[in-house]
Formats: structure tokens, sequence, C-alpha cells
């Protein structure tokens, strides 16, 4: 039941190519594809934003970028981990030659990102239905489905699954919104934790639904508000 056939193994390993080829294959369109086009104006950008967008002082060029920005490209990508599994990558990566140097990693190239991103990206995304189904679960009947409670919905957010404070949720509201204007920024952490409740208030309605939070808040579209799924 355990035994291993290490000729078809390595056969396989063989057939998939070597180096960074294999991870290639394992993104929609390739090497050539819209989405390695994607991740690496990501990746590039955010060596520009970790030296600051605005500044006017000569960049320093590096094929690297630091570790403290992994969790936004793979976000910018689709890919939401929670903060218990950003801790988990990052960890990944800075002890992943402590035994060999004694020194942590601080730093990923992009070819340390594609397999990185491949490793733990969801095999099958998001799904439409996924949130459905959290509303049917959470929220009570009405005449445009099952919807919950502004203050409710709220409180779940804060409160169920990963815990979030006030002030994170102000950050994420006013990021999902796009009201960055009213709130700091994720370096800074300036984020005022009063407008967690009046962002909701002011800028979606008192019952909320899958098809709503979906399009307002999350960005997406569904079938359920007359487009295609994205």
């Amino acid at each position: 039941m355990w035994e291993i056939n290490l000729d078809a193994l390595e056969a396989a390993a063989a057939l998939g190519g070597e180096g960074l080829v294999p991870f290639y294959g394992l993104l929609e369109g390739g090497r050539e594809g819209e989405l390695f086009a994607e991740l690496e104006d990501y990746f590039y950008y955010a060596q520009i934003r970790s030296q600051g967008v605005d500044t006017t002082d000569t960049r320093q060029i590096s094929t690297k970028v630091s570790l403290t920005q992994v969790p936004y490209i793979v976000r910018a990508l689709g890919f939401y981990p929670t903060e218990q599994e950003i801790d988990d990558m990052i960890n990944e990566l800075k002890f992943s030659n402590y035994v060999q140097t004694g020194r942590y990693v601080t730093e990923i190239d992009l070819g340390e990102f594609i397999k990185l991103y491949v490793n733990h990206r969801p095999a099958f995304g998001l799904s439409p239905f996924d949130l459905q189904e959290a509303f049917t679960k959470l929220g009570t009947p009405g005449d445009e489905g099952f919807a919950i409670d502004r203050g409710r919905l709220l409180t779940l957010l804060q409160n169920k699954g990963e815990h979030m404070t006030e002030g994170e949720m102000a950050e994420f509201m006013s990021t999902l919104l796009g009201l960055g204007e009213l709130g700091g920024s994720a370096e800074t952490g300036t984020y005022d934790a009063s407008n967690a409740n009046e962002l909701l208030k002011e800028h979606l309605p008192e019952n909320i639904t899958a098809d709503n939070f979906a399009a307002q808040v999350l960005g997406f579209v569904t079938e359920g508000n007359g487009t295609s799924t994205s």
C-alpha cells in the first residue's frame, strides 16, 4: 500500500520540467498568460510601494520584495488567506534557510513568490455559492432572498472566525468600499475605529443580501444582480 515506484515518480518529475517550468504550467495560461502578466505587474508594483509610491528619491532597483508585501500581492491576485494562513506563509519563507545559514529570510524574488502562490492558493478558487450559502445559514428570508441585519453583520465579522478589532474593521471596510481618504494606511495603522459602524450605515442598506454584499463590499459580480459571475 505504501510502496512507491521511484522510476515512475522520477519520470513524472522529468516530464514536468525543471526550475519554474512546472509552476508556470499551474498558472492559467502558463508563462505567456494573463495571470502571469498580472502577477508580475503586482510583484514589481510592490517594489515601488515598499519604497513609497509618491517618493521623488532615486529608486533602488532590486529583484526582490520584502516579505511584508506578500499579503498584498496574493490578495491583489484574488487569493484571500486568513491572518493565520498569512503567518504560516511568512514563517515558511522566513525560516526556509535558517538551518543552513542561521539567518532569517526577509525578502523574496519573483520565482519564489510564484512557488508560494501556486502551493498555497485554493485549488478551486472562490465560489459565489459559498457566499450564498453563508447568507442562507446566517440570514433571514425576505423578498430579495436571505438577508443579514447590518449591525449583526458587523458583529459577526468582528467576532466569528478570526477576531477583528474595531480599528481593523474600519481599515478593511474603508478599503473595500473605496473610502481610503476616511482612514489611514496599512503601513501607518492610523485608521479611526469610530468610523467602522458609520461606514456600514452610510454605504450599505439596513438589510444586506449576498448579492449586494458581493457587489458593494467585495467588488464581485454575481448572476443575482443581473451580471455574469466573475
